[in-house]
């Protein structure tokens, strides 16, 4: 696995499953059931189709600066106020660590175009 296949993975465990969560509001709460989640759950159903959307592109939203961020301490692009030394992320000996922000934020950036693009000639 490189630094691209790694960004990929990680975005795709994390990114990709922001419609099954969605999805999973749409389910009835479960009684006994994890209170934080059922309250969501009634939350939701009650937010207009609208109202729908602007929360999944916020939480998406949420999602990529949070990805992007630890993209960032492991870049070393950012570091945490008591940080002491760097951070090297390595897989089979090699590093591959350095880009991964670029990586991940030229992704998002390639998909949101292509969302783009598909809603200009739909």
């Amino acid at each position: 696995m490189n630094d691209v296949e790694f960004v990929n993975s990680l975005k795709k465990e994390i990114m990709d499953n922001l419609s099954r969560y969605f999805n999973t509001l749409n389910t009835p709460s479960i009684e006994g059931g994890y209170e934080p989640w059922n309250d969501s759950k009634e939350l939701y159903s009650q937010l207009n189709e609208k109202q729908r959307k602007e929360l999944k592109t916020f939480v998406r939203l949420v999602m990529t600066d949070t990805l992007s961020n630890v993209f960032a301490k492991l870049d070393n692009v950012s570091s945490f106020a008591e940080q002491e030394g760097f951070f090297e992320l390595t897989l089979n000996g090699k590093i591959i660590s350095g880009d991964l922000q670029e990586i991940f934020l030229m992704k998002i950036e390639e998909e949101n175009n292509k969302a783009h693009n598909n809603h200009l000639n739909s």
